[in-house]
């Protein structure tokens, strides 16, 4: 059942330089919890308070690194947390709620800190939970409250996912229509095209990363905005030992080198929170032999590249080649109506 809320994380970069003393701090405090996590009794931040770091930021350093199984502090940040003091005194003898983060004309201003940025999401939120901070970036974890559409979703969208170059990225097939929705077949050349620049070593930044996050929200959006409009669940492969392929050396450098460097989780996570936040039903299955068997028939059959042929001579399509990934497609949304067909 979709949930009435989702939490987000958004980066905000920043150049405040006296925040590295800071983290030298959260990190010496970061190191004093692994050290004394068997003892709970002083973990807590008036034994640091030598740090001079605020008592809430004091606490969340304790809290996460005095327990579980860490044994050393790495890549400490600042953590704030959004909380609140009711009847808080103020130096005029009256009282009021004091809340640690404040939100106002898109500024937000981080109390213990005296320290405040802009920010702005696009789109209301319930609250900030809280800011975490490194020494390039504000992360900012905020809850949204979706905008669920109450309707019934019978049929199904199976989507393939793939990387090779000249191929779509994501291949979709509504069940019900029999329709087929390609995306995507410029991602792979832009991979390839980088790839080039590195190797001359033209390339500055992280342009790259920009570029494919930002195919990955449109291509995402596009998934969830067809489904909502068809009324359909929407159906992926489960990821698990995608790359298993490529790791044993199968296919060409390029090919396994595309395969290794590609964010296949990322585009399925967009899609997967995307959809819930508009309560379309999401769901992963097992993705074995999908891409092997006939969408029409389920028989083995053969693939070469692109091409899939059907070799069962009771089966409507025999030897007619078909594309593979749209095949592997509706295979896909296939399995999630077979016993036993859903990952675990």
């Amino acid at each position: 059942m979709a949930s009435d809320v989702s939490i987000k994380s958004y980066h905000v970069k920043h150049r405040v330089s006296h925040l590295s003393k800071l983290l030298e701090s959260a990190k010496l405090i970061a190191d004093y919890a692994v050290e004394n996590k068997n003892n709970k009794k002083v973990l807590t931040s008036k034994y640091v308070k030598q740090y001079n770091l605020p008592s809430a930021i004091s606490n969340q350093i304790l809290r996460k690194y005095g327990r579980g199984t860490i044994k050393e502090a790495k890549n400490v940040n600042l953590i704030v947390p959004n909380s609140s003091v009711q009847n808080y005194k103020m130096k005029d003898g009256t009282t009021k709620t004091y809340t640690t983060i404040e939100y106002i004309d898109n500024t937000v201003i981080l109390k213990p800190l005296k320290l405040s940025f802009r920010w702005y999401p696009g789109r209301n939120f319930e609250k900030i939970n809280q800011v975490e901070i490194d020494k390039n970036r504000f992360m900012v974890s905020a809850t949204f409250k979706n905008n669920i559409v109450k309707q019934e979703y019978i049929d199904i969208l199976g989507i393939d996912h793939n990387c090779g170059v000249g191929r779509d990225i994501l291949n979709c097939a509504n069940l019900k229509t029999g329709e087929v929705l390609n995306m995507g077949k410029q991602g792979p050349n832009i991979r390839k095209m980088f790839f080039k620049k590195r190797q001359k070593q033209k390339m500055k930044g992280n342009r790259e990363h920009r570029i494919m996050k930002d195919i990955d929200h449109k291509l995402s959006r596009k998934v969830v905005d067809y489904a909502l409009k068809n009324k359909l669940k929407i159906v992926v492969e489960k990821l698990t030992h995608i790359r298993s392929g490529a790791k044993k050396g199968k296919g060409s450098r390029a090919g396994n080198r595309l395969v290794n460097s590609w964010s296949f989780y990322r585009l399925q996570s967009f899609i997967e929170y995307k959809a819930k936040e508009l309560g379309i039903p999401f769901e992963k299955i097992n993705p074995h032999y999908t891409s092997q068997e006939c969408s029409f028939c389920t028989v083995i059959g053969s693939r070469d590249k692109e091409n899939f042929v059907c070799n069962n001579k009771h089966c409507c399509v025999y030897k007619k080649e078909r594309n593979a990934d749209i095949n592997a497609a509706f295979n896909v949304g296939k399995r999630s109506l077979l016993p036993g067909g859903r990952a675990s």
